[in-house]
């Protein structure tokens, strides 16, 4: 826990404006937390966070969390995410790139029926919004994976990985 850092405790150490650091790291799911629940971050997370410019900042995640829910089960899980996302850019092999985001699919699946759980469950709009809103986080997260594993849509990605998060899905529409 000594390796992560408070937002307060990185801008004294960075000497930089709180409010600079909460919008910079503002789309970031923590790193951890502390024994009272507060978020961290590493130093490298937030120096990366700060290099990028704020339009840029503005222009990702816009359809993510439009509430801002505070969950450790959603934040671990948009890490592990935001791990395997990086680990498929890295990729230099297009096909294991592409296994590499069929296995990321059930985490979406995952993340957004968790998302809305915990949405309906503080009651902070109506249904039929809370299920609009976490399509459109899965829809923005599939556009990532789709990026990263360079796969377009219209060469089966779509496909593919909707029979890996639902797999029974044809089996109960025929029954």
């Amino acid at each position: 826990m000594k390796d992560l850092f408070s937002i307060n405790r990185a801008a004294d150490l960075l000497e930089k404006d709180r409010a600079t650091l909460v919008r910079a790291l503002r789309h970031l799911p923590p790193e951890g937390y502390s024994k009272h629940g507060h978020p961290r971050w590493s130093m490298q997370t937030i120096r990366n966070a700060l290099a990028v410019k704020p339009q840029a900042r503005r222009e990702t995640g816009k359809f993510r969390d439009r509430y801002s829910l505070r969950s450790t089960k959603l934040d671990r899980m948009r890490l592990e995410y935001e791990k395997g996302l990086a680990l498929i850019g890295a990729e230099p092999s297009l096909d294991k790139r592409r296994d590499m985001a069929l296995a990321l699919a059930p985490l979406l699946e995952q993340y957004q029926a968790a998302y809305l759980e915990i949405a309906r469950s503080l009651h902070i709009a109506d249904d039929d919004v809370l299920t609009v809103r976490s399509d459109l986080i899965w829809s923005e997260m599939m556009d990532e994976v789709s990026a990263a594993a360079e796969w377009p849509r219209d060469e089966g990605f779509f496909e593919r990985m909707y029979e890996v998060m639902w797999p029974h899905a044809e089996d109960e529409e025929v029954g």
